[in-house]
């Protein structure tokens, strides 16, 4: 009797003990929002004990790795780790062609989220998708709370960086942010084919049509042969976009741009593609193309097949970013070491009119998943803080522990960056970070870049903040690189032709429905005149299609944001 007394008390407790555990439990997970984040602990710089960050990546097929490293274990990820304390888990990769794919994947199944992970400017019906599963946390919380002073005053450069990743007044991803000066074109012209037909760079589009003819009728290559091209553009699947072969400049001659939205007279926004003066672009093109200035199959011409011609030795003259000696004008150099594109300002179009694109402040953006720890929230932030604290700094090695004997070797106390001096090659580590760039503070990189192309003397400020490129100062071993500096004068020359694009919210309710059907038509109207298939008149009756296929309701859609974000 006793044992079964003790048996029916035991049960008794253990039910009432399970009770009590259930009710804390319901009453924890009702509170969970009211209780205070439990704060990691940092002894001199460094988390300790260490807090994991899990995250999926997309492969940049651009990334090198040595030393039997990939994107699990690198040296940057040791750094993190032995540095701020601060492991970084890679679940899986996928290649930048499946990764999209992968991304959807993910969320369709219901699989478990990663802490973290970075889509790219080009994924944006992803990352919508991703801000409508009610999966990421809104930021703005965590942003105001943990991200430093610094990292802070960088993002608030560029404001409309934030607003693709907003809905309803929340923030839903971190942007990440690229320097857009050196993003617009500079017309790139083949320097030894006009000294060889003495002429000048042109000033205007007279001048401008008079050097294209020249570069296509008077044999600049020497090789008995009419076969060069004079002008080289990227127009398979949309006119604009390319940072090599950029249309942008040949309608901005006119006073318009295809494919963005900037303020019309007033204060609204207007889409380019529809503005008159395109038409007037349109049938410059079809002149030029009836001349032989442009290629016969342009229309098939996209960033890869642009960076072919020119290696080529074909192309007389190109828009694109301050970048393009280096590549693809490397590969030309190794077939012709006196062929060189020098850059120069985009000639003065009708009536002075200049305008062209210049790239989105960001290039990608970190989501988080709102089941995110705590603790691995404030181990995110104290990380991206670290990275950006060389910007408070006057140590240009500062990442040392992760750049050296990777992005170059210390000689006599400076950084050197020659390729052949470091053990297994170079490689550029900032690639192995979470977002898989450098980080940025705008006007601080523009800084040292401009002091930089202006041959003055960098200070260890400039350096630091030059650092996370892995490019400490002028690199005397890479004479491209002045190609680079010298375009990012002549761009800045201009930056009043800078047209940014003005919409950057989520694709509206009648974009996601028709906007695949208005490209198409606006694509085939724009090479059937430029073909000579159609008439220039043409580009009329296809802005009445547009408008009333959808375009009408876009354009109120699209300023109806615009009036939520405007200043």
């Amino acid at each position: 009797m006793r044992n079964k007394r003790k048996m029916m008390w035991g049960s008794l407790f253990l039910a009432l003990s399970f009770s009590l555990l259930v009710a804390c439990s319901s009453k924890e997970e009702v509170d969970k929002s009211a209780v205070p984040a439990k704060e990691i602990s940092i002894v001199d710089g460094k988390i300790e004990p260490a807090v994991s960050i899990t995250m999926v990546r997309g492969e940049d097929p651009t990334v090198k790795f040595k030393n039997g490293e990939n994107y699990m274990d690198n040296v940057h990820t040791r750094w993190a780790k032995d540095t701020l304390g601060v492991e970084l888990k890679t679940l899986w990769t996928a290649s930048s062609v499946d990764y999209d794919t992968k991304l959807k994947l993910m969320l369709s199944s219901g699989d478990q989220m990663p802490d973290l992970f970075v889509a790219n400017s080009s994924q944006s019906n992803t990352i919508n998708t991703f801000i409508d599963s009610g999966k990421l946390l809104d930021v703005s919380e965590a942003f105001d709370k943990y991200a430093s002073d610094t990292w802070k005053a960088a993002l608030a450069e560029e404001p409309t960086a934030w607003y693709p990743f907003m809905k309803d007044g929340k923030k839903f991803a971190i942007p990440v942010l690229r320097p857009t000066a050196g993003t617009q074109s500079t017309l790139w012209i083949r320097q030894d084919w006009l000294d060889k037909l003495n002429l000048k760079a042109p000033t205007n589009l007279e001048e401008l049509e008079k050097v294209m003819d020249a570069f296509v009728n008077l044999d600049p290559d020497g090789n008995g042969k009419k076969d060069t091209v004079a002008l080289e553009l990227a127009m398979k699947d949309q006119m604009l976009g390319a940072p090599m072969g950029d249309a942008s400049w040949i309608f901005g001659l006119f006073g318009a741009i295809p494919e963005r939205w900037y303020p019309d007279a007033d204060g609204g926004l207007k889409y380019g593609s529809i503005q008159p003066e395109v038409k007037s672009g349109l049938g410059k093109l079809n002149e030029w193309m009836n001349k032989g200035y442009i290629a016969s199959d342009i229309a098939l011409h996209d960033f890869n097949k642009v960076a072919e011609n020119v290696a080529s030795g074909k192309v007389g003259m190109l828009g694109g970013e301050n970048w393009m000696m280096t590549y693809p004008g490397s590969m030309l150099l190794a077939s012709n070491p006196n062929a060189i594109y020098n850059p120069y300002p985009i000639p003065e179009g009708v009536d002075g009119k200049n305008m062209r694109t210049i790239a989105d402040p960001y290039t990608s953006a970190i989501l988080i998943s709102k089941d995110i720890s705590d603790e691995a929230l404030q181990a995110f932030f104290h990380y991206q803080n670290a990275l950006y604290e060389v910007y408070n700094s006057e140590d240009p090695f500062m990442f040392k522990g992760f750049q050296e004997g990777y992005d170059y070797v210390i000689d006599d106390g400076k950084a050197n960056m020659d390729e052949s001096k470091i053990p297994g090659g170079k490689v550029g580590t900032m690639k192995y970070t979470i977002t898989g760039s450098d980080v940025v503070y705008p006007s601080r990189r523009l800084e040292a870049n401009l002091k930089m192309a202006n041959n003055e003397t960098l200070s260890n400020r400039d350096l630091a903040a030059l650092a996370p490129t892995g490019i400490l100062g002028q690199d005397e071993n890479n004479p491209l690189e002045a190609f680079t500096s010298k375009a990012l004068l002549v761009g800045m020359e201009q930056s009043n032709a800078d047209v940014p694009e003005y919409f950057q919210g989520a694709s509206t309710k009648t974009m996601l429905s028709r906007q695949e059907l208005l490209t198409k038509m606006q694509m085939d109207t724009y090479i059937e005149i430029i073909y000579g298939k159609k008439p220039a008149a043409e580009f009329d009756s296809f802005v009445a299609k547009w408008k009333s296929s959808g375009g009408d309701s876009i354009i109120k859609e699209v300023n109806e944001w615009y009036d939520t974000v405007k200043q």
